[in-house]
C-alpha cells in the first residue's frame, strides 16, 4: 500500500416498503439521483444532512430539472436523524 488517502462515498435510501439502495461511489451527487430516479420506479424521498454537497449549485441545479426524486434536509441539530445513519 502506498498510504495515500483518498475518498470513497457512501449513499443510501429506504423505499417506502423496505427495500434498501445503496451505491459506494467517488462520483458526484447527482449521479447517485439520477441512478436513484431510474430504479425507484416511483416517488422516491430522499432525507439527506446539509453537508455542503447536498446543497450545492450543482445538486440545485439537477432538482429544478428533476422532479423525482424530492430531496428533503435535516436539521443541523440533529446530524444523525437520517434513517440510515443510526
Amino acid at each position: 500500500m502506498s498510504g495515500r488517502r483518498f475518498n470513497v462515498n457512501i449513499m443510501s435510501a429506504i423505499a417506502s416498503r423496505g427495500a434498501l439502495y445503496f451505491t459506494v461511489y467517488t462520483q458526484k451527487f447527482t449521479a447517485f439521483l439520477d441512478r436513484l430516479a431510474r430504479h425507484a420506479g416511483r416517488k422516491a424521498h430522499v432525507i439527506a444532512d446539509r453537508h455542503p454537497l447536498h446543497r450545492s449549485k450543482a445538486v440545485r441545479t439537477w432538482l429544478a430539472a428533476n422532479t423525482e426524486p424530492e430531496l428533503h434536509l435535516c436539521s443541523t441539530t440533529a446530524p444523525n436523524s437520517t434513517p440510515t445513519s443510526r
